[in-house]
């Protein structure tokens, strides 16, 4: 793993604004509705993977990594997918590709420490941290993104170019939604440090001026159909199986193969009594699907299953910070009726106990002492360090 460190100023987000764009000028005029760059966000930035690092990240097994291949008229882009190989590296042409490689954060936990600073915005939010390396000449060719993305120069330049005006037509023998027309309104030269917002929807096109490392942020927009999709799955998941149409009171048809509007208005019903859900279902329901494990990387398993919280205590004591393992996703809601949420699954638990665990991927045991758990949440402590979801260390990362 990177012995590099990340180091920036930013450990409150809104340290990343400064000058004439505040972050509630940021969230008022910019979020979702136009781009920014922000020159110097990172002034202290230090590359916390070189791209040697990440190349290595690339070759292992659970790592979702691409190459994208910029070749001749005819078959102007290749992809290829991991895992890689050290021969994948050595056969690239000197210019024109990029690796790109997702969910860094989860397997690099220096690079936790740069999510953080974007923590004003909602954690359910956050997608994934993408770090990709680019030779000269190096892209992905002009796209499109359907969700916010801030697009972070970590070391060397870019030109990045954006449309506000583009027609939706990609370049055909390729895999890759690569937009087949391009012409920039704008173009910026990103160096270390420097930042681009881009709501969705914006056409942008980023090309490697020289050997660079980009860092891009990006924010979850759920779709409506995939969220109707998977709450009305997860409604029908938790109707009881034995639960029928009736109809009782039946009366002969004139017509045998009409569909009756009395049975339409009774099916109507049925269906409208359980998807008229009540807050706490729909509470628990989403920050389930918030908080799913949609990446191939694992939890941490524990050593020892443990039998009981007395046991996790002397763990408490012979350690000084408690951290969320890094694929792990940590959300809570409520308030009298509390619920965790952790990698799909939901536990009820005190108010003060999920504000605790989640304001931090690394709590200090200090801290934790200070929250009068309930047995409610000692229990929820014990089964999530069991499910490799938390583990103890004496480094704080």
């Amino acid at each position: 793993m990177p012995s590099n460190r990340l180091k920036t100023s930013n450990v409150d987000g809104s340290r990343i604004f400064s000058g004439e764009v505040s972050l509630d000028d940021f969230l008022r005029d910019y979020w979702q509705q136009k781009p920014l760059l922000i020159h110097n966000a990172f002034p202290d930035l230090t590359p916390p993977l070189s791209a040697e690092e990440l190349a290595g990240l690339a070759c292992e097994e659970c790592v979702n990594a691409r190459i994208i291949i910029e070749k001749d008229a005819e078959t102007p882009w290749s992809v290829k997918y991991s895992p890689f190989d050290e021969s994948d590296f050595t056969s690239l042409p000197e210019t024109h590709w990029t690796l790109l490689v997702s969910d860094v954060e989860k397997y690099v936990p220096q690079v936790r420490s740069l999510k953080d600073c974007f923590r004003f915005i909602p954690d359910w939010r956050m997608d994934d941290l993408m770090f990709s390396y680019a030779p000269e000449g190096g892209s992905v060719g002009p796209h499109l993104d359907a969700y916010d993305v801030f697009l972070l120069q970590v070391s060397g330049r870019r030109n990045w170019m954006i449309s506000k005006t583009h027609e939706s037509r990609f370049l055909e023998n390729t895999e890759l939604s690569i937009l087949s027309s391009f012409t920039a309104d704008e173009s910026w030269v990103l160096e270390a440090g420097d930042m681009l917002y881009l709501p969705p929807g914006i056409a942008h096109h980023g090309v490697a001026i020289e050997n660079c490392i980009t860092c891009s942020i990006g924010f979850r927009a759920p779709s409506v159909r995939a969220m109707t999709s998977e709450f009305a799955e997860y409604i029908a998941n938790h109707i009881n199986k034995d639960d029928l149409y009736t109809d009782s009171a039946l009366l002969p048809q004139e017509q045998p193969s009409e569909i009756s509007a009395s049975a339409l208005s009774t099916i109507k019903q049925l269906i409208s009594k359980h998807l008229d859900t009540d807050d706490h279902q729909l509470q628990r329901w989403f920050g389930e699907y918030a908080t799913q494990n949609r990446s191939s990387a694992q939890t941490i398993e524990p050593a020892t299953q443990l039998q009981n919280y007395r046991q996790l205590e002397d763990l408490y004591r012979n350690n000084t910070y408690l951290h969320h393992a890094p694929a792990s996703k940590f959300l809570f809601s409520g308030n009298d009726k509390t619920l965790l949420f952790v990698d799909g699954n939901s536990y009820p638990v005190s108010r003060d106990f999920a504000e605790t665990i989640c304001a931090q991927h690394c709590v200090a045991i200090a801290t934790l002492n200070r929250v009068s758990l309930e047995d409610k949440d000692k229990q929820t402590l014990l089964k999530l360090y069991n499910e490799g979801c938390l583990y103890f260390s004496d480094e704080n990362h």
